[in-house]
């Protein structure tokens, strides 16, 4: 999934072509570098609110987001990110109750029968093979069969485009970009 940061009007791109042919390619720089400008404040300012919708804190949010800078490819500002299912682990599992506690999407959730540490009743202790994730018994309950980990349902690109997430996208894009453009081709204009 990406997000993309452009100012994509037909006329403008249209206008950019000539000033570009009469500046020698200067125009075209200027425009990618404010678009460039918005889009790092846009990466800036999409970690906090996906942070909280995903529930996931630290450093995995801004690690997850790679951006590709508008340039000589086109006049886009790209945010990417990738990644599958996130594992349980994650989001603060504990185990206990019969079950293991975990806060995905910063909400708490219980998910009976699951386990994260391994030996008879009063004796469970973190087994190295293990590794600290979430796992859930599916041979029937009987200890030594079937195990499979479990995971949250929580994938960073998925999240990324919708919920507040996007909505911070959206108002800095609404906010900030025809402001920049416009404040560069009054600088442009009134030069000429």
């Amino acid at each position: 999934m990406r997000l993309l940061v452009t100012y994509d009007g037909k006329a403008f791109s249209t206008m950019v072509a000539g000033m570009n042919a009469a500046a020698s390619g200067a125009f075209r720089t200027q425009v990618a570098g404010v678009i460039n400008k918005i889009g790092q404040e846009i990466h800036a300012g999409l970690i906090d609110p996906l942070k909280h919708q995903v529930g996931l804190h630290g450093s995995t949010i801004p690690r997850a987001i790679h951006d590709q800078p508008a340039g000589e490819g086109g006049l886009a500002y790209t945010l990417m990110t990738r990644g599958g299912d996130i594992s349980l682990h994650y989001f603060g599992a504990h185990e206990g109750g019969g079950g293991v506690s975990a806060h995905p999407r910063d909400q708490q959730m219980f998910y009976s029968g699951a386990f994260m540490l391994s030996g008879p009743r009063g004796k469970r202790a973190a087994s190295p093979k293990l590794n600290g994730q979430v796992y859930r018994n599916v041979a029937g309950g009987k200890w030594g069969g079937a195990i499979q980990k479990v995971k949250s349902g929580v994938f960073i690109p998925e999240e990324m485009v919708r919920g507040a997430a996007r909505a911070a996208f959206e108002r800095t894009v609404a906010s900030r970009l025809p402001a920049e453009i416009g404040r560069l081709m009054t600088l442009i204009v009134g030069a000429r």
